[in-house]
């Protein structure tokens, strides 16, 4: 076989090798969106308490209001820690894909590299789960607590 022809089947190997890692950024920008969406949520909540807060003079419900809005600030934190981890994995991803290219284009050894960013991205996108995990407990405890649906009886 021509040189040229094993090359690029060598290559097109390398692009099939890339696709895995390349739907797993897939799955990462659709948990982007869910972490955004959830973010945009407590953000136009936050907004609306801060209305009542600032313009209620019953010290009764700035108390409640107060609490709401430190739940929510708990709430977006937990969102940005997941937000941020996730973008990270991403990059990471992105940076094993590239570095197969690379190690077949110069062929370099870089499998601890390789293996070295694809477990630190999946050390990170299991750390943006928890975070997620995270804010829906405090999310679900919030309506517990009776800052959501206190009218309604069990």
């Amino acid at each position: 076989m021509n040189g040229d022809v094993v090359s690029i089947l060598t290559m097109a190997k390398v692009i099939q090798t890339a696709v895995a890692p390349v739907f797993l950024i897939t799955g990462i920008a659709a948990t982007l969106g869910v972490l955004s969406n959830r973010l945009a949520r407590i953000t136009d909540r936050a907004r609306l308490l801060d209305r009542k807060l600032n313009n209620s003079q019953d010290e009764e419900l700035k108390d409640h209001l107060t609490r709401e809005m430190r739940a929510l600030l708990k709430r977006s934190r937990y969102i940005h820690v997941a937000f941020s981890m996730s973008v990270l994995s991403a990059l990471l991803v992105c940076a094993v894909v590239m570095v197969l290219f690379v190690s077949h284009l110069y062929t370099l050894s870089l499998g601890v590299t390789l293996s070295s960013c694809f477990i630190a991205a999946m050390l990170l996108l299991i750390c943006a789960f928890l975070a997620l995990l995270a804010e829906v407990f405090l999310a679900t405890r919030s309506m517990r607590r009776g800052m959501i649906f206190k009218d309604i009886g069990e």
